[in-house]
Formats: C-alpha cells, structure tokens, sequence
C-alpha cells in the first residue's frame, strides 16, 4: 500500500491545490524502468497549435533505489519542456485540459504532445438510494460510493485496516475481479508504466466531483484484448480492474460508472 509521498513544489507552484496532488500519483504509479537514460525534448500544443504552459510532465523511473528517481517538470511559456531522463512511458497535466500519456518508441528524443480540452469528464453527482437489488459501498459515510447489484456478483471484504478498506467484486459467472481501495493513499492516481507500455490502446479523462474534489478515469485493451480499468478520485481511492474479458468488462464498468459521492457535512 501506499504510504508516502513527496511534492516538488517549485516545479509545480504554479498550479491549483489539488492538481499537484495528482500528478504525485503519476509519480507513485509509474515505476517502470526507463528504456533508456536518453534526454527528451518535446513541445506542447492545443488543438489548434498554440503553445501550452505549466503542463506537469512526468518520466518513467530511472532508478529503482534508493530514493526512487524520476524526472518531472513544467513546460515553459513556449510549450517546450526537456526531460533529461525521459523513459518508455511520459505523462502530461493540466488544470482544464484532458490528462495525456505517450508510450515512447525505442529512438524517439523528440515529441510533440496535442492536449485536448477538458470536455468530456467522468461528473460524480450525488448519490441517490440504491434500487431494490443493489448495494451501495464506500467507506464510511461520507465520500465515493459505488452501486453494485447484488444479484449478477459477489461482494467480499468491507473490514478496515490500518489505513484503507478493500473490497473484491467477482462476477458470479467469470473469473476476473473488480477491486475497491478506499482510503488517503490506498491507490495511485493512474495505472504503474507497464499497463500503457502492455495495452494496444488507452484513454484518460478527468473526474470531476460534485461538492469539490477530482481524479483520472484511464481504461484500454491489452494486446491480447483483456480490458482494464482504473478510476481514482484523488484522496480517497477508487476501483480497478486488470485484466477482464469483454462480458466480465461490461459488469466492471457498469458499476465503476454508477459512481457517486455523499458530501462531508462542511460541503
């Protein structure tokens, strides 16, 4: 489990409060070692080819131990940015824009990033009582809960530990699992490196919270066609699954998109 953390607050002063907290879970979720120590430069684009400032770029791991070491940086005014350890895997961010992540190939040391607008996020509205037949879990009272029906899968666990509560969720007929980590630190915000580097195609959208509060929804194929999915409200978990077959995918989904949250009584 997760535990620990640290902020580069220089580098990413200049973003709004809760932003730099997910990029940290960039940080913590990629742990896969870079292909090469080979610098990357690139530059940052909207969609109609203006620079992007301040976007938060994120490199693979380029040393396991010990700390753990990885470059991250802003780009600049013109939407350049250098990363003098890129990797196999570089991840993008920015207030307003859609999340991005580039699978680098092996000579690349050049790229060019295309950000789209912040248009089509997953919204988090407030819960509602779950319908005969289901059941609704979190952890607590108040936050992210989840609506699951009953009658289709299993619900094990529920018991907290130190510092989060898991759940399993198992399609009666399948074999792939859904799991929920509710907690601070339980998950990271996306998926580590080799999920992207193992997938033959991905996506990333911003999750936006009613009452205050956002995360990442990221889901692709891997090249054998399994699905996976991670979606994580930044602060208090989420749900994945890693490897799902198409029917078991369409159970997963359906229950990590029913999500909703019960706001603290100060919201």
């Amino acid at each position: 489990m997760l535990t620990t953390f640290s902020v580069r607050k220089k580098l990413l002063a200049d973003l709004s409060k809760l932003w730099p907290l997910l990029a940290i879970g960039f940080m913590l979720a990629s742990t896969t070692t870079a292909q090469s120590l080979s610098a990357i430069t690139g530059d940052i684009v909207t969609d109609d080819g203006h620079p992007i400032a301040g976007v938060v770029v994120q490199g693979s791991v380029w040393k396991s131990c010990c700390p753990v070491q990885q470059d991250l940086v802003t780009s600049d005014k013109k939407g350049e940015f250098r990363l003098e350890h890129g990797g196999s895997v570089i991840h993008f961010l920015k207030d307003s824009f859609q999340p991005e992540t580039i699978v680098v190939k092996p000579g690349i040391s050049k790229i060019r990033v295309t950000m789209h607008s912040s248009a089509n996020s997953l919204k988090v509205p407030i819960c509602a009582r779950p319908r005969r037949g289901e059941r609704q879990i979190g952890a607590g009272r108040y936050g992210p809960r989840f609506t699951v029906p009953v009658h289709i899968v299993t619900i094990k666990g529920g018991k907290a530990d130190t510092d989060y509560v898991k759940y399993v969720i198992r399609p009666k007929r399948g074999k792939s699992s859904l799991e929920f980590w509710f907690g601070p630190y339980a998950m990271p915000s996306e998926p580590d490196d080799e999920q992207f580097a193992n997938s033959s195609d991905f996506s990333q959208r911003n999750i936006v919270v009613a009452g205050g509060g956002i995360g990442l929804d990221t889901w692709g194929h891997l090249r054998g066609g399994d699905s996976w999915r991670q979606t994580v409200i930044v602060g208090h978990g989420g749900a994945v699954y890693v490897r799902a077959s198409a029917s078991e995918a369409s159970v997963f989904d359906r229950i990590i998109n029913s999500i909703c949250t019960v706001p603290y009584p100060n919201q």
